[in-house]
């Protein structure tokens, strides 16, 4: 196989290394199917950087739609160029938005995400609260805000994990050679980190700091709090699981001590009717 110009291209190496968007869409579509109600068509993905997730959800029918929403404009024009230009079916499907997910108004859905602990860039309860109501306001009654986060001592201690990542396809069809990846975690205070990505390859080079971030580990408590006094109800927490369906199992709380990575769901409340008096 050709080797893809795209071998050393951050955001094609983070779609690799860091994204799994096949086991999202799986996951979104057990919750689905466990709710009482309508099927999932609609999604809009909050941070949604090279909009992967967006581009994949729609391949499931032609009546799947989806709006990608980033203030990065590069990102979006990459998603452009390299997602949409390139897919078969569906990309008319797909609705790139540039704004802030905060204000950025898109029609109405059945799923909104906010993936690879994005909304941790919020580092006071003001701004956090502002993105659920956005995140609300978003979505149709009955609708899900799926909403991922971490926590446990690893999550604020200093640390660097390396991963081989083997050989693969690239979003242009062609090869990605083999590379390590690298993230690297530096505490700043009591509940936040700084982190890095890093990319290495065998002769030696190295594409440091490809993506850098400063997070709130916010607690399972206090995103919990923030939602239900946003309008969100049933709320549920999944944690990763490799050994569980579509790699997440349903928990009441994180274990004692335990380091975990998982997903907050919970529910814009259907709509009720008021009784009509005869």
């Amino acid at each position: 196989m050709a080797r893809s110009p795209l071998a050393r291209d951050r955001r094609a190496l983070y779609e690799i290394a860091v994204q799994n968007v096949e086991a999202d869409v799986a996951f979104i579509e057990r919750l689905g199917a466990q709710g009482a109600g309508r099927e999932l068509r609609t999604l809009r993905e909050d941070f949604c950087g090279t909009a992967a997730l967006a581009c994949h959800w729609v391949l499931q029918s032609p009546a799947h739609e989806a709006w990608g929403v980033d203030h990065d404009r590069a990102a979006l024009a990459w998603a452009q160029r390299h997602h949409l230009t390139r897919m078969r079916h569906g990309a008319g499907q797909v609705a790139l938005v540039h704004g802030d997910v905060r204000r950025t108004l898109t029609p109405r859905v059945d799923v909104v995400t906010a993936m690879n602990f994005s909304a941790l860039a919020f580092h006071d309860r003001r701004a956090l609260s502002a993105y659920f109501k956005a995140a609300w306001r978003a979505l149709r009654p009955g609708g899900l805000f799926v909403l991922q986060t971490l926590g446990g001592p690893a999550a604020a201690s200093a640390a660097v994990q390396r991963r081989r990542i083997a050989a693969t396809q690239g979003p242009d069809g062609l090869e990605i050679p083999a590379f390590t990846y690298e993230w690297q975690q530096t505490p700043l205070a009591p509940g936040r980190v700084a982190c890095a990505l890093h990319f290495a390859w065998r002769d030696g080079t190295r594409k440091r700091r490809a993506f850098r971030y400063e997070w709130r580990l916010w607690s399972v408590e206090e995103l919990a709090g923030l939602l239900d006094a946003n309008g969100f109800t049933g709320i549920e927490l999944w944690l990763h699981d490799a050994a569980a369906p579509h790699g997440r199992r349903k928990r009441r709380a994180p274990a004692r001590g335990a380091s975990w990575v998982g997903e907050l769901v919970a529910r814009r409340a259907p709509i009720r009717r008021r009784a009509i008096s005869p």
